[in-house]
């Protein structure tokens, strides 16, 4: 006899045979859809499982496959397409096929040792864990694991992200020394702190006369919703910025991209254009290498730096919701305004 039924408004799996019965929790919200494939795919399968009692033997294998299809159900699709890159580069080849009940802490250590001695950033081996431990829990949901082994692994301390943003006169070196779409490209994401992603998803139709308008990004060759909610914004037109925007319409503005690809088509992602033109421009100005993504930090230090603006009207122009961020990646920079006070102001005056 086999069935599903609802709690805390999950999906669970009930099976009995020889007078026992298993429960088992598919992870999955009830929703009309997840019930159809519960259904479908996951009871069946379930039913063998326990008929053959090979519980104790299943492969991680397995559990990659369900996560990969919870997770499709609930993620950007982006981030979807990265979590399976990941999973398929650096978790199935080496641990696919071992048994679950094989799997100990010291395996799961030596996983995040081995991406910490070949150099990954503490953020980076923190994603890592991540997918991996939610591989773990869909163990855990059927029973196979009495817990997730993540559980007993300290995480590493987190560091601030280390940033290396151009200088006014940086900034003014690399105007004068690009042309075209690419100075208005350098322009622009100086001026107004863009992820490389959203610049190169910006539209004609987001750009208004005083404002511009943040709704999409860009990567793996399509558009999506930004990074978070608040990424969803709009930004003045300052001057500086009308001047790269009316100088862009001139090249680009007959297509349906501000940053259009040669042909007249949206770039994939920013790969081809840091390879073919940042970092030669980099070179030949004989500027320490830097990610594209700089230019935001870039922006943010620049506008702090300013005294015109408030902490948290930058928050608002960079799609965070709170001035935390900033305060943490920016603090050395703010700090650095300090000697420059007035030993002699009295507040209360």
């Amino acid at each position: 006899m086999a069935s599903t039924f609802i709690y805390r408004n999950k999906i669970y799996m009930s099976v009995q045979v020889n007078g026992k019965q298993r429960k088992r929790s598919t992870g999955l919200n009830n929703t009309k859809k997840n019930l159809k494939y519960v259904e479908r795919e996951l009871l069946p399968n379930f039913i063998i499982e326990v008929s053959n009692n090979k519980s104790s033997n299943v492969k991680l294998f397995y559990y990659i496959e369900r996560f990969k299809e919870e997770k499709k159900h609930f993620l950007k699709e982006r981030t979807y397409i990265r979590y399976c890159k990941m999973i398929d580069k650096w978790i199935l080849p080496e641990y696919g096929k071992m048994k679950i009940k094989d799997i100990k802490i010291s395996t799961l250590k030596q996983f995040l040792n081995n991406h910490f001695e070949e150099g990954k950033t503490a953020k980076t081996v923190e994603l890592y864990r991540t997918v991996f431990s939610g591989i773990l829990q869909e163990a855990v949901y059927d029973g196979v694991l009495s817990s997730n082994l993540f559980k007993n692994i300290k995480h590493p301390k987190k560091k601030k992200p280390v940033i290396t943003p151009f200088s006014v006169d940086e900034v003014k070196l690399l105007l004068d020394n690009s042309f075209g779409w690419f100075h208005n490209y350098i322009g622009i994401a100086t001026s107004l702190g863009l992820r490389s992603g959203e610049l190169i998803a910006l539209k004609w139709i987001d750009i208004g006369d005083k404002e511009i308008y943040i709704r999409r990004t860009r990567d793996f060759n399509q558009d999506t919703t930004p990074k978070t909610e608040s990424s969803i914004r709009t930004l003045p037109m300052f001057a500086k910025v009308r001047e790269f925007i009316d100088k862009q319409r001139k090249i680009s503005g007959h297509s349906e991209y501000v940053f259009p690809r040669p042909n007249g088509l949206p770039w994939s992602d920013t790969q081809w254009i840091a390879q073919n033109h940042w970092y030669p421009l980099l070179k030949d100005l004989a500027l320490k290498k830097r990610r594209l993504y700089e230019m935001r930090h870039t922006f943010a230090t620049n506008m702090l730096n300013s005294g015109h603006f408030k902490v948290t009207e930058i928050a608002r122009m960079l799609g965070h919701t709170t001035t935390e961020y900033l305060f943490n990646v920016y603090s050395a920079y703010i700090e650095s305004e300090k000697n420059s006070f007035s030993l002699n102001i009295n507040i209360y005056e």
